[in-house]
């Protein structure tokens, strides 16, 4: 067994289990500030699925005091137009973000992959602080005492064991920390299961009136269709009773497309993913010096596009934290507001918008559908109103009321 962190600057530095865009950010933050990190990371190497692809605007601004926000905008797409539309009749109803550009920069959702953000951060953080991040590292223990934090990992059949002060556990959905602390994690997981491919065929070519955010109803099912730089991504449910690998099988996946525009068949694929849907949030977000973040502290439908830019929010908010406590501030109550904060944000704001735009885009009833449109229709039609729905489907009203909370 090796042990490592003995001693000064190590009893200081902050762990961060995982190395998705939550980690990778809240260690390139620190860095940053001066503190030291390890990132334990278990894969062998970065994630490259797209995975999320949807940055809201005070994520933009938050990953622009990194320097990230420029470079993302080369790898991405803007998108200041979304819709809800009838796929069958062409009836839709569009978003404006540029009603809130007084309010934002960035007044857009930017459609780009979360691996681009994951391939940046990394490449910063290696910069700034080289080696730091461990790959190959499976964590299978977590202690602490009043005085620091210990993860034991396994790497290449070894056992080794890294001391720090704090710890930052971004292993997301399914993550051992939370489970190996006991942290309830109480809410739902929804009945329907999501499934997304990404193609490089020109939608907006052979389809009318596309904008980058589209969210389709249609008698074949919904589906939403997302234009980032490089391809489409296309998503739907598929039915209750599928099996994975029927869902996952090149010819189901081909029909479907062709139902969506008959005139790319066969079509090219660049992704496929078939992924479980929850709406979960854990009791608490911090356990003495153990801090969940991201997925690992909350689950939500990706509706909206809000699951990575929750994290993301979530590790600004716990770094300045832990940057504060670096220079003296108080730990466990800076800790405790970083639960309330970033709690209230995933429960009130988080869960209830990707809820109801879940459960409106897979709305079966076409009366529904149709008094769901005309409900929307009346939003925008509504300037203040029109203004209000986009500042919550930005998160922009979330991360304002999360950063007031005592």
């Amino acid at each position: 067994m090796v042990t490592l962190g003995v001693g000064s600057p190590k009893k200081d530095r902050v762990l961060i289990v995982g190395a998705g865009p939550v980690g990778l950010v809240a260690a390139l933050r620190l860095a940053r500030a001066g503190i030291a990190v390890t990132v334990l990371e278990k894969a062998e190497a970065l994630h490259s699925e797209p995975r999320a692809s949807t940055f809201h605007a005070p994520t933009l601004e938050l990953l622009d005091t990194l320097g990230l926000t420029a470079r993302l905008h080369e790898l991405g797409r803007p998108s200041p137009l979304w819709q809800y539309r009838i796929y069958e009749t062409g009836e839709a109803a569009i978003f404006d973000y540029g009603l809130i550009a007084d309010q934002t920069r960035y007044p857009y959702r930017l459609q780009c992959e979360q691996f681009n953000l994951v391939t940046l951060a990394a490449a910063a953080l290696e910069k700034e602080a080289p080696g730091s991040l461990i790959f190959g590292a499976d964590v299978s223990e977590v202690s602490q005492t009043t005085n620091n934090v210990s993860a034991t990992f396994i790497r290449d059949d070894k056992t080794e064991i890294i001391t720090g002060a704090w710890l930052i556990a971004a292993d997301g959905a399914t993550s051992a920390i939370r489970t190996k602390l006991g942290v309830g994690f109480k809410g739902e997981t929804y009945p329907a299961v999501s499934f997304t491919v990404g193609t490089p065929f020109a939608f907006h070519e052979h389809m009318p009136a596309m904008l980058g955010v589209n969210y389709f109803w249609s008698d074949f099912g919904p589906f939403s269709m997302f234009h980032t730089r490089f391809m489409w991504r296309v998503g739907w449910s598929p039915p209750p009773d599928s099996l994975d690998e029927d869902t996952l099988s090149d010819g189901i996946v081909q029909a479907k497309l062709a139902k969506i525009c008959p005139a790319g068949a066969p079509f090219s694929l660049m992704t496929a993913r078939l992924y479980r849907v929850h709406k979960r949030v854990a009791e608490t977000f911090n356990i003495g010096r153990i801090l969940l973040a991201g997925d690992a502290a909350h689950l939500n439908s990706p509706a909206g596009g809000f699951g990575m830019n929750g994290g993301v929010q979530d590790v600004f908010n716990l770094t300045t934290k832990l940057i504060a406590i670096a220079e003296g501030a108080p730990a466990e109550a800076l800790f405790d507001r970083y639960t309330r904060q970033r709690r209230s944000a995933a429960i009130d704001d988080i869960h209830s918008t990707s809820d109801a735009n879940y459960r409106r885009h897979r709305e079966s009833d076409p009366a529904k559908r149709r008094e769901a449109l005309r409900d929307m229709q009346a939003i925008i039609a509504d300037p203040d109103k029109h203004r209000a729905f986009l500042m919550d489907n930005a998160l922009i009203n979330s991360y304002r009321r999360s950063e007031a909370v005592a």
